[in-house]
């Protein structure tokens, strides 16, 4: 992914190779209209679960969002749902398990719970993830913890598309930076997506706001590399870049460093004193100010051809360029408190009969980010868990 993204050496002949290996796999295109072999990550996941439920005849609802969870007596013995626009109530003999999503997509939650600035417009979660199994958890007795935490992810909000664009590799390659309003830089651009926006929170106050921010970039990084819905210009030149991106200030262009901040509103002394930071740092290698490019982490989505530091380029070519990047995330991380069983529990830990959580109604248990995977490993693990312990299942 990451040769391709910055189209190192040897990124013709792998895309060649990547689409030849598909081309010329007859008999699968021949199957029908599912025609890749290969799925991969979260649809592979998804494929494997279908699949197991199929084959135990267990019918997967789809269209059919909970409507209330039914309790008696302090135990949950079922869950109110709706279905076809009609309102069913299923009894559960051994317990419900909630394995829904977060509350990304519920602004008064947001606004309760999370860091601000915060907005449903910038976040990569599903539209259906607004906290429905967090609340009624909340109704019963239920703990929460985390609630003030997210998986966080800059993203980058197109005018006319459903929905944000994450933006995670493109900070790191060199020849760019993000500063925020007052034209300064706050991170280190390389890190992991969630340590960068997590940075961004320490420092956001109303005199140093730090979403909005810009990637600043120039002409020579702009030929070379994809950012957000821009592609490269030989790809995309400028001429074709909607009116309404400049107009609504998603993107900037302009001759100088100077112009480009008068544009957008970015303080101009201090985004010319960043650029000629960053020039300076490209010649030696070493960022000054956040040390990007040191760790081995940040140099994965570097160039290599760009030495000593592939993480670091010069912004010297005019014309020059910014893109607007939010304060964003791909759900949230907080939710119900939940034992070793999945059990979710009360304030005391005392567990709430037959009510179990997974996913990310459920509080994180790896908050920090320890690479990919952090939300389907977990859930995944603790789904197993709860089964075992509403089934008796023993090891």
């Amino acid at each position: 992914a990451a040769l391709l993204t910055v189209q190192g050496p040897g990124w013709i002949k792998l895309t060649m190779k990547l689409m030849a290996s598909y081309f010329l796999d007859f008999a699968w295109l021949l199957r029908g209209r599912k025609t890749s072999r290969k799925v991969c990550t979260g649809a592979a996941g998804v494929a494997r679960l279908w699949y197991s439920l199929k084959k135990r005849d267990i019918p997967l609802w789809t269209e059919s969002p909970m409507v209330a969870l039914l309790d008696e007596e302090g135990r949950v013995v079922g869950a109110e749902v709706k279905k076809q626009g009609k309102t069913l109530r299923i009894q559960a003999r051994k317990g419900v398990i909630l394995a829904a999503g977060g509350f990304e997509r519920n602004q008064a939650m947001r606004e309760q719970y999370l860091p601000k600035p915060t907005s449903t417009a910038w976040s990569g979660g599903v539209e259906t993830n607004t906290g429905d199994a967090i609340v009624e958890g909340q109704r019963l007795g239920a703990a929460t913890r985390l609630m003030d935490g997210a998986w966080w992810c800059t993203t980058i909000s197109v005018p006319g598309e459903p929905a944000p664009r994450l933006s995670i590799m493109e900070k790191s390659f060199p020849g760019s930076c993000v500063v925020n309003m007052n034209g300064e830089r706050f991170a280190n651009e390389s890190q992991n997506y969630m340590a960068f926006q997590k940075d961004l929170y320490k420092v956001h106050t109303d005199d140093n706001p730090c979403s909005p921010m810009y990637q600043i970039f120039d002409a020579r990084f702009r030929r070379d590399y994809i950012v957000g819905p821009l592609m490269t210009a030989q790809l995309k030149p400028d001429w074709t870049i909607p009116k309404d991106w400049f107009e609504s200030k998603l993107v900037g262009k302009a001759g100088s460093v100077r112009e480009l901040a008068q544009q957008l509103g970015i303080n101009a002394d201090n985004l010319e004193k960043t650029v000629e930071k960053m020039n300076g740092y490209a010649k030696t290698g070493k960022d000054l100010d956040f040390q990007r490019g040191d760790s081995a982490y940040d140099r994965y989505y570097g160039d290599q051809r760009f030495q000593p530091n592939p993480c670091l380029g010069a912004i010297d070519e005019a014309p020059f360029y910014a893109i607007r990047v939010d304060a964003g995330d791909f759900g949230t991380q907080g939710g119900l408190a939940t034992n070793p069983n999945a059990q979710v529990t009360k304030e005391n830990g005392e567990p709430i009969e037959g009510l179990y959580a997974v996913g990310n109604c459920s509080a994180a248990v790896l908050p920090t980010y320890p690479g990919p995977g952090s939300t389907l490993g977990p859930a995944m693990t603790f789904a197993y868990q709860a089964a075992k312990h509403l089934s008796g299942f023993k090891d």
